[in-house]
């Protein structure tokens, strides 16, 4: 499953229970719910009005977060993991609120929940990197964002969370390998960019660097730029 740069996406889910909508700025993708475990508690046939109920607090929750009101969302998610307490998307957002909300204990604990409960949906991986990087974790975050790599190795957002780490290890040999691939998967991310040259031109690589330093300035004055952050939901 590839969701484009792990934006720290929204667990959207239908009504009908059909299908997990994992939404994006500019990416959709899903995932059928007959590839996902039973639900605990809500699994049968008979359960199928309070899976709704689950199911309809969580898109609740998803709505407050595209309103940019994370406090809001968080008892939605609560409320529908309260219903169903394995069902994977409410399990996600909750983290994504806690992270947007500042609570970053919170934040990881329920990203540590959610990664453990639904390896297969990065989000919580991507999350766990940042929380990891805020708190200046190294090590965890590289773990983390590894994990996507694993799974996706053109990832933009996780290539240059890596490449940034190593960067700062002063590493810059492994720094611009990382940016390269960002680069690569995505010729118009700013982000991945200005890492490249600027690792180059550390790297004594100058005249590469400056060429991409001019290719980042004229993307921007474009607006034909795309950017990667911690704080996803306001690019």
């Amino acid at each position: 499953m590839k969701i484009n740069n792990y934006k720290l996406a929204l667990c959207l889910v239908f009504a009908t229970g059909l299908f997990l909508f994992l939404c994006l700025p500019d990416h959709i993708t899903t995932v059928s719910a007959d590839a996902l475990p039973a639900i605990s508690g809500c699994g049968s046939a008979a359960d199928f009005a309070k899976r709704e109920d689950a199911y309809r607090a969580n898109n609740r929750g998803v709505a407050r977060l595209e309103q940019f009101e994370p406090a809001e969302a968080v008892p939605e998610f609560r409320k529908a993991l309260s219903i169903c307490s394995d069902i994977k998307p409410a399990q996600v957002n909750l983290a994504i609120a806690l992270f947007y909300k500042q609570d970053m204990p919170g934040a990881r604990s329920e990203a540590e929940k959610a990664a453990s409960i639904a390896p297969e949906l990065l989000q919580a991986h991507y999350l766990l990197g940042l929380i990891a990087r805020n708190e200046n974790r190294t090590d965890d975050a590289m773990v983390a964002f590894q994990k996507i790599l694993a799974s996706d190795p053109a990832d933009v957002g996780a290539n240059v969370n890596v490449g940034q780490i190593y960067a700062q290890q002063r590493n810059n040999t492994e720094a611009i390998k990382y940016f390269r691939r960002a680069y690569s998967a995505e010729p118009y991310n700013s982000s991945a960019i200005y890492n490249l040259a600027t690792a180059l031109i550390r790297n004594d690589e100058r005249e590469e660097g400056q060429k991409l330093i001019e290719t980042f300035q004229a993307l921007r004055q474009s607006g034909a730029a795309t950017n990667i952050g911690q704080n996803y939901l306001e690019q």
